[in-house]
C-alpha cells in the first residue's frame, strides 16, 4: 500500500509511441486516488529494449507498462512472472523492488471487463495472433465462453483454442445468427487498413475492435449495416487500472477516466 507522501514513477516502453493514451489515463490515476507521481512514455526500438528498461529501472522507475513490439522480449527480463503471465510469458507491466523484477499480464483482466461492460455477447470470433489475441483467448478459455480463434498462420498459433486460417471467418460468421467479432490484429492502426470480412455478414452481430482508432474507414463503414460497435479504450483503461494497483496497492476508479479518454478521442 502506498504511503501518503510517496511520490511515484511509471512509465510506458514500446515502438513506435506516436500516439498513447497511456500518460493521459495514468495522470487521471494520480490525481483521483492522491497520489503523488509522474507517468512518461518512452519510445525504445527493440534493438535498444533490454538496455532502455535496465537504464529506466536504475533511474528510480518502479513500473513500466509494456506495448508492441516489445512483450515476449520484456518476460525474458523478469526475476519472476506472476500468475497469467507465468503461463503466457507475454507481459505488459514490469514492477521492480529492490533490482527484483516482476512481470504481470493485465490485457486478460482488461479483456475481461471490455467484456461485461460492454455485454459482448457469445460465440466469440477472435482475430489475431499477437499480445492481444493471446490476452482473450486466456480470458475467454478461463471463462468457459463460446469462441473460435482466426489467423493468418495457424501453425504458429501457442494459445487454448485451435487457430482456423483466417480466410475461413467468412464461412464461419455465414452460419452464425449472432455473436461478437473480435479484432486482435493491429489492422485499424492505419485509417486506409482493409479487413478480410465481408460486411454484410456482421448485420446481426457486434465488432469489437481492440484498436481505438476513431477514423479507421472500414471499421466506420459499419455502420451502414447497422452493426453495433465497441472499440478498445475500455480494456485499455482497465488494465491500466490494475497495472496501477500492481505498483502502488490502491485500484483507481475507473468511469471518470473512461469519459475522459472518449472525450480525448472525439
Amino acid at each position: 500500500m502506498a504511503k501518503p507522501e510517496q511520490s511515484f514513477r511509471f512509465g510506458l516502453i514500446g515502438w513506435p509511441l506516436d500516439f498513447s493514451l497511456s500518460p493521459l489515463i495514468h495522470k487521471e490515476f494520480f490525481r483521483s486516488t492522491g497520489l503523488e507521481g509522474e507517468y512518461a512514455a518512452y519510445p525504445v526500438s527493440p534493438d535498444r529494449f533490454r538496455e532502455t528498461v535496465s537504464e529506466l529501472l536504475g533511474s528510480g522507475i518502479t513500473g513500466l507498462n509494456v506495448t508492441y513490439p516489445h512483450k515476449t522480449a520484456a518476460a525474458g527480463m523478469c526475476s519472476e512472472l506472476e500468475g497469467h503471465a507465468r503461463d503466457l510469458r507475454v507481459i505488459n507491466t514490469m514492477k521492480t523492488t529492490d533490482g527484483h523484477i516482476t512481470g504481470y499480464n493485465t490485457d486478460i483482466y482488461g479483456f475481461s471487463r471490455f467484456i461485461d461492460e460492454c455485454g459482448l455477447p457469445e460465440p466469440f470470433f477472435v482475430t489475431g495472433s499477437g499480445s492481444a489475441a493471446l490476452a482473450a483467448d486466456y480470458a475467454l478459455h478461463e471463462r468457459r465462453l463460446q469462441y473460435k480463434l482466426y489467423c493468418r498462420n495457424p501453425s504458429e498459433w501457442s494459445g487454448f483454442a485451435s487457430a482456423g486460417n483466417l480466410n475461413e471467418l467468412n464461412d464461419s460468421l455465414r452460419t452464425a445468427d449472432a455473436g461478437t467479432v473480435v479484432n486482435a490484429t493491429t489492422l485499424g492502426w492505419r485509417d486506409d487498413d482493409v479487413f478480410p470480412l465481408e460486411k454484410s455478414l456482421l448485420e446481426n452481430m457486434i465488432f469489437a475492435d481492440l484498436n481505438y482508432n476513431r477514423t479507421w474507414h472500414w471499421r466506420n463503414d459499419l455502420r451502414r449495416f447497422g452493426v453495433e460497435i465497441f472499440t478498445g479504450e475500455t480494456m485499455l483503461v482497465h488494465q491500466a487500472a490494475r497495472s496501477f494497483e500492481i505498483w502502488t496497492g490502491i485500484m483507481p476508479g475507473t468511469a471518470a477516466v473512461l469519459e475522459t479518454v472518449r472525450k480525448k478521442l472525439k
